[in-house]
């Protein structure tokens, strides 16, 4: 009888006890299901993009990337988008919103344009100018650690994630803004006898004119591979950029050939003289209406 007792008193309510856990358990996981059979937890769809209002005739300019669409360098702390908006503002009413941050690789950048206020502002930009690449670059440099097979291998890896992020980029800007035309601004050459530069002459050749060779090529790997790299970048930004209709490439690489003085005092970034190029070379490709 004792024995019984125990049964009833510990056994039973033991039973009980597990087969609610089971009931809730299984209450929990059709509530988290959803009536239509769907997770609740499923992402939701992005949010309508609504414009931010402006004056009439007033043109926007959104400005998105790193150091380079900051002005990292610029004396006058204008940088190239600056610029653009002095040159703009001589023919109307214009407007900007910088959101650039300087130290940003592509993959800041194209998490960026994910935002809902980066979108809105993209919707109602009339024209969008990006900057992006030229970290990823720098840095795959450094970590190569001197070794040109190292460094061979860091660029490719670093130009595949490139690749990924501005195709995001351009898509998301492309959803959110249609018809504003996008700019998105070409890789230079800031290193000179560290990643670029035209090949000097080989000390053991001639040319035909008879003059003497030039001298010896000092440079690194890194120097030799420099301008073909930057080329190759820039060759990418174009592929990408005919994905999407309205994107254009603004080249700079041939703005800043044997232009020292176009340098900052970093002796990376451009300084005043060779944003207000950029900005130069910008405003000549934007569509007549928007000058």
């Amino acid at each position: 009888m004792a024995r019984a007792s125990r049964l009833w008193l510990w056994h039973v309510p033991a039973a009980a006890g597990a087969a609610a856990a089971l009931f809730f358990a299984g209450a929990f996981w059709l509530a988290l299901r959803g009536s239509a059979g769907e997770p609740i937890g499923s992402p939701p769809p992005p949010p309508a993009v609504t414009p931010v209002a402006r004056p009439a005739g007033e043109r926007f300019v959104l400005v998105l990337g790193d150091s380079l669409a900051k002005g990292t360098g610029d004396e006058s702390g204008k940088g190239y988008a600056g610029v653009l908006l002095e040159l703009l503002k001589k023919t109307g009413p214009a407007t900007m919103a910088n959101l650039a941050v300087p130290g940003a690789v592509s993959a800041d950048v194209a998490d960026s344009v994910q935002s809902a206020n980066v979108r809105s502002l993209a919707a109602s930009a009339d024209v969008i100018l990006l900057s992006a690449g030229g970290n990823d670059l720098s840095h795959a440099v450094r970590g190569s650690s001197g070794s040109p097979v190292r460094l061979t291998e860091e660029v490719a890896r670093a130009r595949a994630r490139f690749l990924e992020n501005l195709k995001a980029t351009l898509g998301r800007l492309r959803e959110a803004n249609q018809t504003a035309p996008i700019y998105v601004l070409g890789l230079y050459d800031p290193f000179g006898s560290d990643l670029g530069g035209a090949a000097p002459v080989s000390p053991s050749a001639g040319n035909a004119s008879g003059e003497p060779p030039g001298p010896p090529d000092t440079r690194g790997p890194r120097a030799r591979l420099g301008a073909s790299v930057i080329s190759g970048w820039n060759l990418l930004m174009q592929e990408a950029a005919l994905s999407y209709p309205n994107v254009h490439v603004v080249p700079t690489l041939d703005l800043f050939l044997a232009r020292p003085d176009y340098l900052g005092i970093d002796r990376f970034h451009p300084g005043g003289a060779g944003y207000s190029a950029i900005a130069m070379r910008v405003h000549q490709l934007l569509p007549q209406n928007l000058r």
